[in-house]
């Protein structure tokens, strides 16, 4: 039992996979904290940055949207990311800021988590 014990803390240890994962709740927290509801974009993106996120240099431009009330909607979209430290199986953070094309202000922030497999 302890060889059982001490092979699966091993194989941890080796892949980090289970020492660096944020959980939803964490990741949750950190973009509410960001409290990036009415500012620009370009303020959300140095809002992101300086939280540890890398954000993509163009945004993506007048695209639609399809909101859960079946509403279409213009939007101007922003994505950045953070990535785990571990080599084998990182996990990606997104944030994802979207804006009106019209006033460039954010009206939501979206978030997901991409694991990725170990081994």
């Amino acid at each position: 039992m302890l060889r059982f014990l001490m092979l699966i803390a091993l194989c941890l240890s080796i892949s980090g996979c289970g020492l660096t994962k944020v959980p939803d709740f964490i990741h949750d927290r950190d973009v509410n904290r960001l409290d990036a509801v009415g500012v620009t974009l370009e303020t959300a993106r140095n809002m992101a940055t300086r939280n540890g996120f890398r954000c993509n240099q163009s945004l993506d431009r007048n695209r639609t949207v399809v909101s859960k009330d079946k509403v279409q909607r213009k939007t101007d979209i922003l994505e950045c990311h953070k990535t785990s430290l571990d080599l084998v199986c990182p996990q990606r953070r997104y944030v994802v800021f979207n804006a009106d094309p019209q006033s460039g202000r954010v009206y939501s922030v979206g978030r997901r988590i991409t694991q990725h497999s170990c081994f």
